[in-house]
């Protein structure tokens, strides 16, 4: 029975640290400051040091990482505010190193652990797995339920009045002592990746964690922006607002509209085909009938505008033409969209 973990590694500059291989315990080491000094740490400040963490190079692999011990498997519940089953490129997560709460921002992996029809679930055993090839790779445990530090909950409150609502506690269900919570780091030359598991008698919630910044790639539409990708691309993707499960136009939807007609004013010979595209909530018809009606309502305005209907045409795809998987809300949001194609 064994764990797989692996996390792919890019080529970064300078040797990685050399760990000891032969380890075969996860490695606790204590790497906190002084009981005062850690509890003036704001949550979203490491409560360690990460230079104290050794790198390692023994991690290959793709987000999540995880294959788990033979007999268990992730189950998912759509339901859950706090992500069962779920791919984020971008959230939070409280985590514990030696009785103190930090947060850290990454892409994230929310998911339950299960035990299969002819198997007992085992607290234990499904720690020992944790445990021990977490320490094969190099990594290290930061907290195995020992408790947390007097005054830490109360803490936790203060620097967080809706901290026991929190969606970022999904891995820790015991907020208040701490037990049965394991939280373990792997630290490569070019990566951060952080696992937290609850466990219970019958089952476990588990967070996977890959740190990095957060890129803000949101653009407000113009004119300028629609004829470069047009110039440039054949084609503009927008993501206009309308109203939900409806074709009228929100008012920022109308002022996006507004900025293709400014293109088409400025480009008098410009045709356009406006092809609508939904996510794959709905059934098909449903979907095919309102990403058309909000295709015809962008033509439409652009024609009450000025501009000439034979320079426009319009379509609707609803969710066949998929951008990226629908597997989460951000890639729903991304799908949803109108596509302006040169014609």
């Amino acid at each position: 029975m064994y764990l797989l973990l692996a996390v792919a590694i890019c080529s970064c500059k300078g040797k990685p640290k050399v760990t000891d291989s032969n380890d075969t315990k996860a490695q606790n080491v204590a790497v906190s400051t002084n009981n005062d000094s850690a509890r003036e740490k704001p949550a979203d400040s490491r409560a360690f040091d990460m230079e104290k963490i050794p790198e390692t190079d023994k991690l290959t692999g793709t987000f999540p990482y995880l294959k788990l011990p033979t007999g268990y498997h992730f189950f998912e519940n759509p339901q859950s505010p706090l992500g069962y089953g779920e791919i984020k490129d971008y959230d939070k997560e409280y985590l514990i190193n030696h009785g103190t709460y930090f947060s850290e921002e990454g892409k994230t992996f929310k998911c339950g652990i299960g035990a299969d029809d002819n198997k007992t679930f085992s607290e234990l055993e499904l720690q020992k797995s944790f445990d021990d090839f977490v320490a094969s790779i190099g990594g290290v445990k930061l907290y195995g339920g020992e408790g947390f530090k007097e005054g830490e909950y109360e803490r936790m409150n203060k620097l967080d009045p809706d901290f026991v609502n929190s969606p970022y506690k999904y891995s820790i269900s015991d907020i208040v002592e701490g037990k049965k919570l394991h939280t373990y780091v792997i630290h490569t030359p070019n990566k951060l990746v952080f696992i937290q598991m609850s466990v219970h008698d019958n089952d476990a919630e588990l967070t996977v964690l890959e740190t990095k910044p957060f890129e803000n790639t949101m653009q407000q539409t113009s004119a300028e922006i629609i004829k470069n990708d047009i110039d440039q691309k054949g084609k503009s993707i927008l993501h206009i607002n309308f109203d939900v499960d409806k074709s009228s136009l929100q008012p920022d939807g109308i002022a996006a509209v507004n900025e293709i007609g400014k293109v088409l004013q400025e480009e008098p010979s410009l045709r356009l085909s406006i092809e609508g595209h939904t996510d794959n909530s709905g059934n098909t018809s449903h979907n095919k009938r309102l990403s058309s009606e909000r295709a015809e309502t962008v033509k439409n305005t652009l024609i009450k505008s000025g501009v000439e209907a034979s320079r426009l045409s319009a379509i609707g795809y609803g969710a066949a033409n998929p951008l990226v998987p629908n597997n989460s809300e951000e890639n729903k949001t991304q799908n949803r969209r109108v596509e302006l194609v040169k014609l």
